[in-house]
């Protein structure tokens, strides 16, 4: 009885169709004050054949890694940012890099102290490396999606799996 219980529960947690993968994040702690954002859930399809790898941080961030064979990866993260497209980003210039690396808790604290309310905005960033491979980072809030070395033939299946939670937000 334990053991099927178990099963269902997988069957849950990780569930694949042929080629896509719905793999649920849940965060269970707030950023700064806010307790709108605690236990939020979210999903999105990515394509399988992947490698995981999860990061946490300090103050209970969590990073997801979906790493392929090609070395294409795929990514959804409450840290401030992923590393993995931390200097695709810098290279599109210092003041879209200190848009996009700005401390939201701080634009929080801020507008707090003088009585407003602060919503973090949605910002897309992508390009194409010098070797032609194609990357993505989309911040929505406190959250942060994207993909890095993923060859045009595979684009618009990593902008679907990114779309994908878009459209479950």
């Amino acid at each position: 009885m334990k053991t099927s219980i178990y099963i269902i529960s997988l069957l849950f947690i990780v569930s694949c169709a042929s080629s896509l993968c719905i793999v649920p994040v849940q965060y269970k702690h707030a950023r700064i004050e806010d307790p709108t954002l605690r236990n939020v859930k979210y999903s999105m399809m990515i394509p399988s054949g992947y490698k995981l790898i999860t990061l946490v941080g300090g103050h209970d961030e969590l990073e997801n890694q979906y790493i392929y064979s090609d070395s294409t990866k795929i990514y959804i993260s409450d840290f401030g940012y992923s590393v993995l497209n931390y200097n695709n980003i810098l290279l599109l210039g210092n003041s879209i890099a200190n848009k996009r690396f700005e401390s939201i808790e701080l634009n929080y604290k801020i507008a707090k102290e003088l009585g407003n309310e602060y919503k973090p905005e949605t910002l897309l960033l992508e390009g194409k490396t010098a070797n032609g491979l194609y990357w993505k980072d989309i911040r929505i809030g406190y959250i942060s999606i994207g993909y890095v070395n993923v060859s045009e033939k595979r684009k618009s299946e990593f902008d679907k799996a990114l779309s994908s939670f878009l459209d479950n937000k």
